[in-house]
């Protein structure tokens, strides 16, 4: 780009750096990030991953589709059948799990979450991270 102020932003180093002045950035980049095989922005051609980092499921309890975040899913168990228990808020499915009513193999489902069920997206790292102490410790 040939705007200066443009170049300035994007060479913006890390955050964090204590300054007496409100909202400044004074660290900065040498150069910017073009490498786009490499690089933090990569080219369609060099993608950190082919699929994305979400994913819209179908299946008989998601007729009108689920979201899943990709990174969280081993490849072993892209395809999946079993069991799913069904719980109502993130509140209510840790029950569950800290209670011992979900068991390995179980599918999580926990509804009204996301951008319609709001408010917002939760991450829902208390049941994630139950789980994984759950089974880590079986």
């Amino acid at each position: 780009t040939k705007d200066d102020a443009v170049k300035n932003m994007y060479r913006a180093g890390p955050a964090g750096i204590r300054t007496t002045q409100a909202f400044s950035q004074d660290c900065r980049w040498d150069t910017l990030d073009d490498d786009r095989a490499e690089g933090c922005i990569r080219s369609l051609e060099h993608a950190y991953s082919k699929d994305g980092g979400l994913a819209v499921l179908y299946g008989n309890f998601a007729e009108n589709g689920c979201i899943v975040k990709t990174a969280g899913v081993d490849d072993s168990i892209l395809k999946f059948t079993g069991p799913a228990k069904v719980y109502e808020s993130q509140d209510e499915a840790v029950d569950a799990i800290l209670g011992g009513k979900v068991v390995e193999g179980d599918v999580v489902v926990i509804r009204y979450e996301g951008p319609k069920g709001g408010p917002g997206m939760q991450e829902m790292l208390d049941p994630t991270t139950f789980l994984t102490v759950s089974y880590t410790t079986l």
